[in-house]
């Protein structure tokens, strides 16, 4: 469980770092004249922070990303999110507001904008944050939201969520046991379960064993904090809601439900292709003509 922090001596602060690349993107997005679809440029961080993490001895993935069209990084996003659908299927309906402009064929315009997100976001060096283990040490995607929703990009520092240090302290007075849960009910993008989970990480425990709850009235922060338990390796269960808690208080009782709805259909969805590939492979050894439409009967 120990973490390797050797090549951390000669990168940034993690928190300062964040805020530069936050920065970046937002000047970027602010010049595509997309000012009004901050889900796009959250979603371009988003997706290249879910990126597998850098290998020294491959080619510069930077460099092939840099490379790309804007139609190419667009299909570069559409792939990253049909991964994450494909891997886990229990965090597809908080991680839609996302991804779903990268499956609504975005328009030429759309695509240039998001390319240009790309490009501030590599060349800011998001890669060597959130491409390492580093990506643990902060919430680049919190700072991001932060940012978008201010008025000026002077305002980088500043969060509407528990500031980062609060995090931690708080964290660190009552650090999670493995298979307890834990639980904020105004999570934000999930800056507190971070803190929680590098503690639990410092005793040599597993984060991957806790179950993560959450809610908050922003579906984006929501999105954001479904690709930050992948980012952060907080493990299977992660149970988030867009609710107000305030006014419900039975919120982790509907997003359980919720949940387990969405593991049932992919499930049957999986059954499903199954069956298909099945009856295709019999159709093609028996040459016999087959109805589709009756293997879902």
């Amino acid at each position: 469980m120990t973490r390797n922090t050797n090549r951390q001596g000669n990168c940034p602060d993690p928190d300062r770092h964040a805020a530069d690349i936050a920065q970046s993107v937002d000047v970027a997005w602010n010049k595509s004249n997309h000012s009004g679809r901050r889900d796009v440029a959250l979603s371009v961080v988003s997706a290249l922070a879910l990126l597998n993490q850098r290998d020294p001895n491959t080619a510069d993935l930077a460099e092939q990303l840099r490379a790309q069209s804007a139609e190419e990084v667009a299909r570069t996003l559409r792939e990253i999110y049909t991964a994450v659908i494909n891997s886990r299927p229990d965090l597809t309906h908080l991680i839609f507001p996302l991804m779903q402009w990268v499956f609504d064929d975005p328009d030429p315009a759309l695509q240039r904008a998001a390319k240009h997100v790309a490009d501030a976001a590599i060349h800011a060096g998001q890669l060597d944050l959130t491409g390492t283990e580093r990506r643990y040490d902060t919430d680049l995607l919190g700072v991001v939201l932060t940012l978008l929703k201010s008025d000026s990009a002077g305002k980088a520092n500043a969060q509407i969520y528990t500031p980062m240090p609060l995090a931690d302290m708080m964290a660190r007075m009552t650090p999670p046991e493995e298979h307890f849960s834990v639980c904020d009910p105004a999570v934000g993008t999930g800056g507190l379960l971070r803190a929680s989970a590098q503690v639990m990480r410092e005793l040599d425990r597993d984060p991957a064993t806790v179950a993560w709850y959450g809610a908050d009235v922003d579906e984006l922060a929501i999105a954001a904090c479904a690709a930050n338990s992948l980012i952060w390796g907080l493990g299977p269960h992660i149970v988030l809601c867009v609710a107000n808690t305030l006014s419900e208080g039975d919120w982790a009782h509907r997003a359980e439900a919720q949940r387990a709805e969405v593991l049932q259909i992919s499930a049957q969805v999986r059954r499903d292709k199954l069956m298909i590939h099945a009856v295709r492979t019999a159709q093609q050894l028996t040459e016999l003509p087959i109805d589709e439409s009756q293997v879902h009967e």
